[in-house]
C-alpha cells in the first residue's frame, strides 16, 4: 500500500495553505492588505510564489485565484496549486499576522517533485474557521514551524484523493479536526474524524490484493475517530476515544489515559525525535492510569475463519475446534494460571461465537512505565496482576 501517505496527509490537513515560501518577496503587490499580508505569510516559509491569476475583494471576501508555489524543505521538493483561496473576515493582527473568520480553497493540489517518489495529493474543498496565521517575522524566525501548525476552532477537507502512481490510489471522503480548547499556542483539547477511506484491490500490491480478495472483499471503506484531551500543566491526558473502523468488517475501539505528560516533557520529547534512547527514558517517567481495547466483530473475524479452514483444508467448526483447543498450551508461555484461564475462555468464546472482545488494564494507582518495562523483561508473568488486566467475550 501507499508507504507515503502520513505526511502529505498531515501536511495538508493541517497547513496546506501555508507551506510556501522564499526569503525575497517573489510576488507583485495584490492591491489587498489582507491578500498581501497572506502571501507574505506564505513567503516566510518554506516555498516561492511563482504567480497568481488575479485577486478580487467582494465585501467582506478577499479570493485569490490560480495560486502557484514551489515548496523545498532540505532536499525534498514539491509543488503547491491552489484554484481559488477566499479569505473572508481577513484582519491584519497587531503582531503583523492575520486572522479571518474562514479560510477557504477550492482545488488543492500538492505534487512532489523528488525522484525516487511520485505522490501527488488533491483536495476537492479545505474549509479553516477562525484561523490565525502568525506574522512572516515569526513564521521566518521558526524556520516554517508557525506556518505548519496555525491555530484554529475547526478545518474540514472533502474528497482527498492521495495518488501514489504505482503503489496505488486512496481516496478519502471528509477529514474534519476539532480544537475545543487551547494553552498558549497548544491544542489541548479536541478531535479528529476521517471517513470514507478507501482501500481497492488496485490499490495494493499484488500479495496485499489476493488476501484481500481471499477475505471476499473488492474494496474496504475506513474510518477513524479520535477524541483527546490533555492538561499540560499536570500532565495528565485521556484519549477517551480513539476507534478505527471498517464496513462490514468490524471495530477497533481504545481509550486511554497517562499521567505526567507535561509540556516541558512533550517539548523534550520533541527534541529527542533523533535520540530513541533519550526518548525511551523521558517515556519511563510517565504514568499508566488506564487502557481499554474493544474490538466488534461485523463479519471480518468470520471470514478470516472461514479462509484459514479452507487452507487448513478444514471446516469452520473443525478449525476452530483445534484452534480453541492449543490455546491453553499456547497460553501456558504466560506462566500466570489463573490469567491464562482467563484468556482461554474469553479467546474460546469469542472465536466459536465471534462477537465482541475487550481487554482493559486498570491499575489500583498509576503504573510508572520504568516498572511495566522492567517487569516485562524480569518478570512479565506478574505484569497482568499489577496492571489489573481483565479480558472478557461478547458481552456489552
Amino acid at each position: 500500500m501507499i508507504n507515503t501517505l502520513s505526511r502529505p496527509a498531515f501536511a495538508l490537513a493541517l497547513a496546506c495553505p501555508l507551506l510556501l515560501a522564499t526569503p525575497v518577496l517573489a510576488f507583485d503587490a495584490t492591491g489587498s492588505d489582507v491578500a498581501d499580508r497572506f502571501l507574505e505569510i506564505v513567503e516566510a516559509g518554506n516555498a516561492t510564489v511563482s504567480g497568481y491569476d488575479g485577486v478580487t475583494q467582494s465585501g467582506g471576501d478577499v479570493t485569490i485565484s490560480g495560486l502557484r508555489t514551489s515548496i523545498e524543505e532540505g532536499s525534498a521538493k514539491s509543488r503547491l496549486t491552489i484554484r481559488e483561496t477566499t479569505i473572508s473576515g481577513g484582519q491584519l493582527t497587531d503582531e503583523g499576522g492575520l486572522s479571518a473568520a474562514t479560510l477557504t480553497m477550492g482545488g488543492v493540489n500538492i505534487k512532489d517533485l523528488d525522484d525516487d517518489e511520485d505522490v501527488t495529493v488533491t483536495a476537492e474543498n479545505i474549509l479553516i474557521s477562525d484561523p490565525v496565521l502568525a506574522s512572516p517575522a515569526k513564521v521566518k524566525a521558526s524556520n516554517g514551524a508557525e506556518a505548519i501548525t496555525p491555530t484554529y476552532s475547526r478545518a474540514e477537507l472533502t474528497n482527498i484523493i492521495i495518488d501514489a502512481a504505482d503503489e496505488g490510489r486512496v481516496p478519502v471522503g471528509r477529514i474534519v479536526a476539532v480544537i475545543d480548547e487551547m494553552n498558549g499556542s497548544l491544542p489541548t483539547s479536541g478531535s479528529l474524524t476521517v471517513d470514507g477511506i478507501e482501500i481497492a484491490a488496485d490499490s495494493l500490491d499484488d500479495e496485499e490484493r489476493k488476501a484481500l480478495s481471499d477475505l471476499g472483499y473488492e474494496s474496504l471503506t475506513l474510518s477513524f475517530e479520535m477524541n483527546a484531551d490533555w492538561k499540560p500543566d499536570t500532565g495528565e491526558l485521556a484519549i477517551d476515544q480513539l476507534t478505527l473502523s471498517g464496513e462490514n468488517a468490524g471495530t477497533i475501539t481504545a481509550n486511554l489515559r497517562i499521567q505526567g505528560l507535561t509540556r516541558e516533557v512533550l517539548e523534550q520529547l520533541d527534541a529527542a525525535q533523533n535520540n530513541p534512547e533519550q526518548a525511551m527514558g523521558l517515556m519511563q517517567g510517565l504514568l499508566v492510569e488506564s487502557v481499554a481495547l474493544r474490538i466488534e466483530n461485523d463479519s471480518l473475524v468470520d471470514r478470516v475463519l472461514e479462509n484459514q479452514a479452507k487452507q487448513a483444508g478444514s471446516t469452520r467448526d473443525v478449525f476452530v475446534e483445534q484452534l480453541t483447543g492449543a490455546l491453553p498450551f499456547m497460553l501456558s508461555m504466560l506462566n500466570n494460571p489463573e490469567f491464562q484461564a482467563k484468556v482461554a475462555g474469553a479467546a474460546t468464546a469469542f472465536l466459536k461465537d465471534p462477537k465482541s472482545l475487550s481487554a482493559s488494564a486498570m491499575p489500583g494507582t498509576p503504573v510508572p512505565f520504568a516498572q511495566i518495562l522492567g517487569t516485562a523483561m524480569m518478570a512479565p508473568q506478574s505484569l497482568p496482576d499489577i496492571l489489573g488486566v481483565t479480558i472478557t467475550a461478547n458481552q456489552d
